[in-house]
């Protein structure tokens, strides 16, 4: 028998670490690797059962993950088991995103057994989270169909629940000739990008097995959560990633990438790089698969609109249906009805403005609207975004004087 005592064990996450937006909102999707899920020894518990064979938790912060039965097992010389590695994997990636980001709010989806991700988990990820995911990371064995996706998460922004999507797969055999030669970018595809850059080291060779072959996922969704919407998450200053071992998730690391391979990858894909004299490393880019000269080539710049959008979509919504004065001499809109509706289509953009992330903006509405005949009402906006130093020109030289 044990002596009598008062024992306390401490609970952790019950304050749940609430950020003050929404914007760090974020998913991550795993699909094909045999995990499973319910009451069984070695399971995964916790998780809400949802459609196509799906699991799926909201992770507050990464000392949950143990709460599931989500452990993490080192390689210590003898080669784990596959079921090991994935659960190593799911593991790593999740308390990845929380690491860069410890104020992040994570939804994570697991397809059950060897089930692959298709287009439409996107929408059951978002419906789940009631739509409030801004960015999800998706990780699955081959490079899935990203046309799809692009036309799955055009439709979940027509039903106001837009987001960015970040895909990774295995890229065990993926050789750096193919990924050179691929040209994966296309008009339109504004709200996909393809994550190639991963953490290499001979230890989480071990941890993960094949799947160190895929790229660091959980450390790209954690930057760009972290990110406020008009940032680049390969600023320097803000975004270094601490990887041991930087690389293609190819296994090649990316000191033996030439320069010029580096240049050309840079056409499609996010990876990681260094810079000469950081001991650091970074994400080469932002890059959506939109192509080069669009608007929304970058993942910074569709954050920043789908944040305007939401905003927008927020303040005109009680509005909708509700009376509209026209002025009883012209049956045009009435100026003190311009005046008011413009300033409530700009509230939410003031309020990006004041937080520095648009660099201006204004709300127009034409009074000369006909509404009584046509019940519609045209609002244009305008706004002027947030440039990225991407490159720096210096002229530098000697001078007989200033």
């Amino acid at each position: 028998m044990k002596l009598n005592a008062i024992k306390f064990e401490k609970a952790n996450g019950g304050m749940g670490r609430p950020s003050a937006s929404k914007d760090v909102i974020s998913g991550l999707i795993f699909g094909g690797m045999g995990l499973n899920f319910g009451s069984a020894t070695g399971s995964i518990s916790g998780f809400d059962s949802a459609d196509g064979g799906s699991y799926i938790k909201k992770f507050l912060y990464p000392e949950e993950l143990e709460d599931c039965g989500i452990v993490y097992k080192q390689y210590e010389g003898t080669a784990l088991q596959d079921e090991e590695c994935a659960m190593n994997a799911l593991y790593y990636h999740v308390s990845e995103y929380f690491r860069i980001n410890p104020n992040g709010v994570l939804y994570v989806m697991v397809k059950g057994g060897t089930t692959a991700v298709a287009a439409t988990d996107l929408r059951v990820l978002q419906n789940y989270a009631n739509g409030e995911v801004r960015q999800v990371g998706v990780y699955a064995a081959a490079l899935s169909d990203v046309t799809a996706f692009q036309t799955e998460l055009v439709a979940l922004e027509a039903e106001h629940k837009p987001m960015s999507c970040i895909v990774t797969y295995s890229g065990k055999d993926v050789t750096l000739e193919t990924l050179k030669n691929a040209d994966i970018r296309a008009e339109g595809k504004c709200n996909v990008s393809v994550l190639v850059g991963c953490d290499f080291t001979p230890q989480l060779s071990g941890d993960l097995g094949d799947y160190a072959y895929y790229g660091c996922i959980g450390a790209c969704m954690g930057a760009i959560s972290k990110a406020a919407v008009h940032e680049c998450i390969a600023w320097v200053q803000k975004f270094p990633l601490g990887l041991a071992s930087p690389a293609l998730f190819n296994g090649n690391l990316i000191r033996n990438v030439s320069n010029l391979d580096q240049e050309l990858l840079n056409s499609n894909y996010i990876f990681v790089i260094t810079h000469v004299g950081d001991a650091d490393c970074y994400y080469n880019d932002s890059h959506t698969l939109d192509v080069s000269d669009s608007d929304y080539a970058y993942i910074e710049n569709v954050r920043t609109i789908d944040k305007a959008c939401r905003g927008v979509y927020a303040n005109m919504l009680p509005h909708l249906a509700g009376p509209l004065q026209v002025d009883a001499s012209t049956g045009k809109l009435a100026a003190s009805t311009v005046a008011f509706l413009e300033t409530e289509a700009g509230r939410a953009l003031e309020d990006m403005e004041k937080a520095g992330e648009l660099s201006g903006y204004k709300a127009e509405i034409d009074p000369e609207q006909n509404v009584l005949a046509t019940s519609v009402l045209q609002i244009v906006i305008k706004q002027v975004g947030i440039g990225v130093m991407r490159t720096v020109n210096v002229k530098i030289g000697f001078a007989t004087k200033i």
